[in-house]
């Protein structure tokens, strides 16, 4: 009786599907706006971001249900990833190889010259490919070992998780009228484009749509899991992951609820996650690769540390050092410290010692200052 009943609401269910498909295939989008019409030029070659993050997504299901970092040994986690990054740099090097083939005007037949190079690429492709998953996993875990540590954790979880995927980035479309410097949009389109594609996809839009056009790379993207370039330097990407996880982490808190709400805003937020990026970063590389800690800063850097204006309390924008007649430039060039211009590391020196120390007070004197804005805001 139930299957009867299951079999009946399918059968209407297919009969209603059957009857609404022509009625939504009749549908067409008005080119009434400017995003449109350049996208008119650009739907085949547009980046899916849905898709990525779905992929993403089932990539890190499957690692954790798998738990495979969870049984390995710490050194051959180390080992992990290392040998992944080696990878990624002899995929790098072998590319720029390839790049230099076709851009030598003495070989006249590149794709025969290229294909010992090509051959040895796809076997670094698959080999990354395989790799990936476990060495991003390792990464994850040494990063929210060090967040525990931090006291920045749930119950001994980062909350939301850290994750991340390296990939390569999409690419994106600038399009900006011709009489002005202004950018009217931003789309964002596949990674693998070939320049003969970037410079035809720009002037046919140039030419359409009587606009200034410029297909650019871009750093990284705001999605979740992380979407983070691909490189061989540790430093850099243990850096970029916990930055990107620290702007999750503060969207469930004022400050990042209130990002777009003013500029003031948004740097306060992006010079919290640079703290902690840097922090968080260079902490896991103390732990578990030590062999990589970068040199100290220059003495030059120091002094200028030095000589820069400290904030008050919970005020990381000092106010604008005014330059006396009689100053020189050269002496006075500290004195835009407002906004993004300021050096994470003058900020580092006022709010405390240790890291997790010098964290937490940033976000709890950041959440304190985007309360009191808001009581003080006259509707």
């Amino acid at each position: 009786m139930i299957c009867q009943m299951s079999f009946r609401r399918a059968s209407i269910l297919l009969v209603m599907l059957l009857i609404t498909i022509p009625l939504l295939g009749g549908s067409t989008v008005a080119l009434s706006n400017q995003v449109e019409r350049v996208r008119a030029y650009t739907r085949d070659i547009e980046f899916d971001y849905i898709g990525w993050i779905l992929d993403a997504l089932s990539i890190k299901l499957e690692q954790q249900a798998l738990g495979v970092a969870h049984y390995l040994p710490e050194e051959a986690r180390r080992q992990t990833a290392l040998e992944y990054l080696k990878i990624v740099q002899q995929i790098q090097q072998s590319e720029a190889g390839l790049t230099d083939i076709y851009a030598d005007p003495k070989i006249t037949d590149p794709k025969s010259a290229s294909a010992p190079l090509r051959q040895e690429l796809d076997k670094l492709y698959a080999r990354r490919a395989a790799l990936a998953p476990l060495a991003e996993s390792v990464l994850q875990e040494q990063l929210s070992d060090i967040v525990d540590e931090m006291d920045l954790s749930l119950a001994g979880q980062p909350v939301p998780p850290i994750l991340y995927h390296s990939t390569p980035l999409p690419l994106a479309l600038i399009v900006s009228p011709r009489d002005a410097i202004r950018q009217d949009q931003n789309i964002s389109l596949l990674p693998d484009l070939t320049l003969e594609q970037e410079v035809a996809l720009e002037d046919k839009v140039d030419d359409n749509l009587n606009v200034s056009s410029l297909v650019v790379g871009i750093g990284g993207i705001g999605v979740y899991p992380t979407m983070v370039m691909q490189t061989s330097d540790l430093n850099w990407l243990s850096e970029v992951i916990a930055h990107e996880w620290i702007h999750n982490y503060l969207s469930l808190r004022p400050l990042g609820v209130s990002y777009l709400n003013s500029p003031e805003l948004r740097t306060m937020n992006e010079t919290a996650a640079s703290i902690a990026g840097k922090e968080i970063g260079r902490a896991v590389i103390e732990r578990y690769y030590p062999e990589l800690i970068p040199p100290p800063p220059q003495d030059r850097l120091r002094r200028s540390r030095r000589r820069a204006v400290m904030p008050r309390e919970a005020n990381f924008w000092p106010r604008t050092v005014l330059t006396p007649p009689h100053r020189s430039a050269s002496s006075c060039r500290h004195r835009h410290l407002r906004g993004a211009a300021m050096k994470a590391e003058t900020i580092l020196e006022t709010i405390g010692r240790t890291p997790h120390v010098r964290i937490r007070r940033l976000f709890v004197a950041s959440d304190s200052v985007e309360r009191s804005r808001k009581e003080v805001t006259v509707p």
